[in-house]
């Protein structure tokens, strides 16, 4: 069978040894060298130009591509080994979080199978702790993605706080933005509590500032993805026919990475509507030289502009 693996640019270092393993089973393999941003980044094209009949993808859990699958596509989760007690201990130890009664717990795929033993040291040290329902595009109860934070919006109303446990803060600002109450974040690779009070007021101002300044733009750039998980066009479309029916001029944009300072080059633009991964938005803000909004934010904008005269 003609194989091509597909790996996250942290995992990459591991290519040549899943390659050789399977070719000693009798496949033939093929490494795809694109970044890959994602489980929603599938490498359909690259696949379908080279032949092959499967694609292997490493790090992460299963998204529903539905008929966006035009290959079969086969998701090899990557789980950490990292000791998580010394930053839940870390954790515990925090004035603001030993008032937390009630606490929310969320990770992602890479520690999720240490969710159980997380839960039981909070408990042991007085916690009630939760573990909320994953939503449409994870796959595990208290697993968050850039794209899903059902797991915690799902507790957020139950809880004190919220104990995000994972490297970076891609994942837990995605997850301050969409709840009330406070999250901390523990990682367990830099040893470090932090909570995002500061991260998720900071967003807050920023998207206050876009949204202003989009208000007076007279044309937009909606941009759509071509990455299968990410693809919008749909959206792109009602929102193009949504801004032309109060008076403003809109193209749509298709790419498969979105890139600030080529979309730069179209001065045609006041400012872009981002319909694929909404972490973009937060992630690359500075880059864009224009007001970038998300799908949502773009259509609350819609709808003030409607009430204005």
């Amino acid at each position: 069978m003609r194989i091509l693996l597909q790996f996250p640019e942290g995992l990459k270092e591991k290519a040549c040894e899943v390659a050789e393993k399977l070719e000693a089973e009798g496949d033939e393999v093929l490494i795809s060298a694109s970044p890959c941003f994602g489980a929603c980044d599938i490498a359909f094209a690259e696949a379908e130009a080279c032949g092959a009949e499967k694609i292997i993808h490493y790090g992460h859990a299963e998204f529903p591509l539905g008929e966006k699958a035009r290959i079969p596509v086969e998701y090899v989760e990557f789980r950490s080994d990292v000791d998580l007690k010394p930053v839940v201990l870390k954790a515990l130890e925090d004035p603001e979080f030993r008032k937390c009664a009630k606490v929310g717990l969320i990770t992602t795929v890479q520690h999720v199978g240490k969710l159980g033993e997380v839960k039981a040291l909070l408990e042991e040290n007085g916690k009630i702790v939760l573990i909320g329902k994953h939503g449409p595009k994870a796959k595990y109860d208290g697993q968050v993605l850039g794209c899903d934070v059902a797991a915690a919006v799902n507790v957020d109303g139950e809880v004190d706080c919220i104990l995000y446990v994972g490297g970076g803060l891609f994942h837990p600002i995605g997850a301050a933005l969409a709840c009330k109450k406070r999250i901390l974040s523990a990682d367990p690779f830099l040893g470090r509590i932090m909570w995002l009070d500061e991260e998720k007021r900071r967003w807050e101002r920023r998207r206050r500032g876009a949204l202003a300044a989009a208000a007076s733009a007279r044309s937009f750039g909606i941009i759509v993805s071509t990455k299968p998980g990410q693809e919008n066009l749909r959206a792109a479309a009602r929102l193009k026919e949504a801004l032309e029916g109060i008076g403003r001029k809109a193209e749509i944009l298709l790419t498969d990475i979105v890139n600030p300072e080529a979309l730069a080059n179209f001065r045609c633009f006041d400012a872009y509507v981002n319909t694929a991964c909404p972490r973009i938005v937060i992630d690359d803000y500075a880059r864009f030289e224009k007001p970038v909004l998300n799908l949502d934010d773009a259509l609350e904008l819609v709808e003030e502009l409607k009430k204005s005269p």
